[in-house]
């Protein structure tokens, strides 16, 4: 299992800032705290995350209200690409099956069935892989930077 969390780096580029490489294990239940909100689970504002750093590419709307929280599974036909972008979102993504390239200013980060990664609004894209891909993705509203 592949888990990998993004952020931005010195330069303000969009890039991977933890990954972690876990092979499994047989005959062992584990668990895998891939993220969590730092300190308290709401700021004093009210705010269940941080909000995301400014980004350089397109916003996208994804409709979802700070402190809303929507899960969805996405589906994603062969070679389809998503363009760069960023959210006002914490997107907690979920391959469940095929694969599906998060690219980032870093680069493309390929995620096949039973990798995760934490898009925490920096600027992205995606490209689906041969056979397209399904994902678990859970959105959570943040605000906009200040």
């Amino acid at each position: 299992m592949r888990q990998i969390v993004t952020g931005v780096d010195g330069a303000g580029r969009s890039c991977v800032v933890r990954e972690i490489v876990d092979p499994p294990v047989e005959s062992v239940v584990r668990t895998h705290t891939i993220f969590e909100t730092p300190g308290v689970i709401f700021d004093t504002a009210g705010h269940p995350a941080p909000a995301r750093p400014p980004g350089h590419s397109p916003w996208v709307d994804l409709h979802v209200d700070v402190g809303l929280a929507r899960w969805i599974i996405v589906q994603w036909p062969p070679g389809l690409t998503a363009s760069m972008h960023h959210t006002d979102t914490v997107d907690f993504d979920a391959c469940l099956s095929g694969t599906i390239e998060l690219i980032l200013d870093d680069g493309p980060h390929r995620l096949d069935a039973g990798d995760c990664a934490v898009v925490t609004g920096v600027d992205h894209a995606w490209q689906a892989g041969p056979d397209g891909c399904t994902m678990a993705v859970l959105l959570v509203g943040t605000p906009p930077p200040s």
